[in-house]
């Protein structure tokens, strides 16, 4: 279902616009009339591949400005899915001040940096390195906890990991498996428990 972006009403800009988990808020090829802020959760922005993959090509967090076609007049690039509910606040370009506009510039230069950094995870090493890279990264965000030992966990499935290293997620379903029997995770129902977080950095290269 998508999400339509008409000019936000004052109840919108004060408290936000809801979008529940597994929600699209936009489709690629929609109109592009706003851009956005993620107030609280956390999205992604999915592609579609030539093979007929989507392929995640950035995370989207808190603070974060989104929906840069509006900046160029463009149809929407790709689709935007919510990973948890989340919150976010339309932004109309005839509305922003000055300030504002900087404050646009600057979250879209972070997430630049950002969305190079993530390429390289992406593409560089194994298989099972870039799985350990994404799951420390997704630890750290809205998808993330803590057990009550301090242990952390990410809420994801297979699926939505090889979405996030661009891989099959049988050959990802595969490494879970290896990790687990290798102590690094505990998989458990759309839950994996970092068991051995150092050695997962170790994994990861990040040592």
């Amino acid at each position: 279902m998508t999400l339509h972006t008409a000019r936000p009403t004052t109840t919108d800009t004060l408290q936000g616009r809801p979008l529940r988990r597994g929600d699209t808020l936009y489709y690629a090829g929609d109109a592009a009339p706003s851009l956005y802020r993620l107030e609280t959760g956390l999205l992604r922005a999915v592609r579609l591949t030539s093979q007929g993959r989507n392929l995640t090509v950035r995370h989207i967090r808190p603070g974060d400005i989104f929906g840069e076609e509006a900046l160029h007049g463009l149809n929407r690039s790709h689709q935007i899915i919510a990973l948890t509910d989340a919150v976010l606040v339309p932004l109309h370009l005839e509305h922003l001040s000055g300030p504002e506009l900087w404050d646009v510039t600057r979250s879209l230069s972070d997430q630049l940096q950002r969305v190079m950094t993530d390429g390289v995870h992406i593409q560089d090493g194994e298989l099972r390195e870039r799985i350990a890279r994404y799951l420390l990264n997704l630890a750290s965000s809205s998808l993330g906890g803590s057990h009550d030992d301090g242990t952390r966990f990410v809420r994801a499935t297979h699926e939505l990991i090889a979405e996030g290293t661009g891989a099959t997620r049988e050959s990802v379903s595969k490494l879970i498996g290896e990790m687990r029997d290798d102590g690094l995770l505990t998989p458990a129902y759309r839950c994996l428990t970092l068991t051995n977080e150092e050695a997962l950095k170790v994994e990861a290269g990040l040592y």
